[in-house]
């Protein structure tokens, strides 16, 4: 399934009359005529030919051959002619498959490079959360609201008002973070640092949305929690890799902070930044023990938390498998996995899914997860493939990692 935009023509007029005509109007644009004539057809089409790569972009989203949407960005007149209007419609039968969210990003990458433009602008109605999410998915920050600002069938309604800047990068390769992370850490910032400031971005992630109006990183109110990291049972799920050190790291900024948490180890294997921060946090106090699996026999398991039912916990975070994942999840990672998704408890990944293909998004068994806190730059993968079954909040933390070019 390959989701492709194509430039409206002529040739293409049936299609866009069966759209506009199909299409869900429920938070569709009123100057959008319905029932659309192919007298409307006619005038949009040669408004398109007149218009496209001048001031706007307007392309039809293809999906296996067949045009199943449409998609523009519009410059907006006088002092705000930098600024262009995203807009964006697609038949019901395609929707939650991340066709709209592939579509978003090959449009905003292709009005960067053939328009003159400082930002792109969307404005949503907030009840559309389908819609909005497809912003923030793609590096949209929510900027305002906008209240009782847009008329719909006789009711008023709130609009949510994002941006995205020329500037923006909504998602790089593996391949590419790895690189800029090594290239940083030569040149600039020790890994350690790094380290140190992914953990404290997850945790600052995660206590920014407490209360009511909570958000970070731009990124939406959803599954709050009122209080933050205190007064929660956490649990820290630890692999063997530099995202396993994260989760040593964050449980020791966690118990300075007077948060208590058990670490739960995956993998006895560490990175050497992950062994520093696993003894940092076992001088500290924190509370460390295997995961057991549900086959181990009763000699192997603790009697401690961690073992294969993780259903006692508030909170859990997923520092299992990263960025660099391929194929199927096997072993003790994947019966961890299974109880992460079984707890019932908030889950936070920490940079990506475990389970989940970094550039692909696939995914045979992942992590579901209320939010996915990012590292340094969005990955290919959360925008892609599986991403969406599995990811219901995301936010992207900085830590100063110097981006080369691809």
């Amino acid at each position: 399934m390959k989701t492709e935009l194509i430039k409206w023509s002529s040739d293409l007029k049936n299609e866009l009359m069966d759209i506009c005509n199909s299409v869900d109007r429920s938070y569709l644009s009123d100057r959008i005529p319905s029932p659309y004539t192919e007298a409307d057809a006619d005038w949009w089409l040669g408004m398109v030919s007149e218009h496209d790569g001048v001031d706007g972009l307007f392309r039809a989203i293809v999906l296996d051959d067949k045009v199943v949407g449409s998609i523009s960005v519009e410059c907006r007149p006088d002092v705000y002619h930098h600024d262009c209007e995203i807009g964006y419609m697609l038949l019901t039968d395609y929707w939650s498959q991340g066709i709209m969210t592939e579509a978003v990003k090959l449009i905003c990458e292709e009005a960067v490079e053939k328009l003159d433009i400082a930002r792109i602008t969307g404005i949503v109605y907030t009840e559309n959360e389908a819609s909005w999410r497809v912003l923030e998915k793609n590096g949209f920050v929510r900027e305002g609201l906008q209240r009782k600002s847009a008329c719909k069938n006789g009711k008023m309604h709130d609009i949510f008002l994002y941006g995205k800047l020329r500037e923006d990068r909504t998602a790089i390769s593996v391949d590419l973070m790895h690189r800029s992370d090594a290239y940083t850490i030569e040149h600039y910032v020790p890994s350690k640092e790094l380290m140190y400031r992914a953990a404290y971005g997850v945790y600052l992630a995660y206590d920014s949305r407490r209360g009511e109006g909570a958000v970070s990183n731009g990124m939406h109110e959803r599954n709050l929690m009122p209080d933050g990291w205190q007064g929660k049972q956490i649990a820290i799920l630890t692999g063997g890799g530099n995202n396993g050190g994260d989760g040593y790291a964050l449980a020791w900024i966690l118990k300075e902070a007077g948060i208590d948490s058990t670490v739960i180890r995956v993998s006895d294997k560490l990175s050497e930044d992950g062994r520093y921060y696993c003894e940092k946090a076992a001088a500290s106090g924190v509370a460390m023990c295997d995961f057991a699996r549900t086959d181990a026999g009763e000699a192997d398991k603790r009697e401690t938390p961690g073992n294969a039912d993780l259903s006692g916990y508030d909170v859990i975070v997923d520092c299992i498998l990263g960025t660099g994942f391929r194929g199927e999840v096997r072993g003790k990672a994947a019966e961890a996995i299974k109880a992460i998704n079984g707890s019932g408890a908030y889950v936070i990944s920490v940079d990506i899914n475990s389970g989940m293909n970094g550039d692909t998004g696939e995914a045979v068994l992942a992590v579901k997860s209320d939010l996915t806190v990012s590292v340094g730059y969005y990955k290919q993968g959360l925008f892609r493939g599986d991403a969406d079954k599995y990811i219901k909040d995301m936010t992207n933390v900085d830590i100063g990692i110097i981006l080369l070019k691809e």
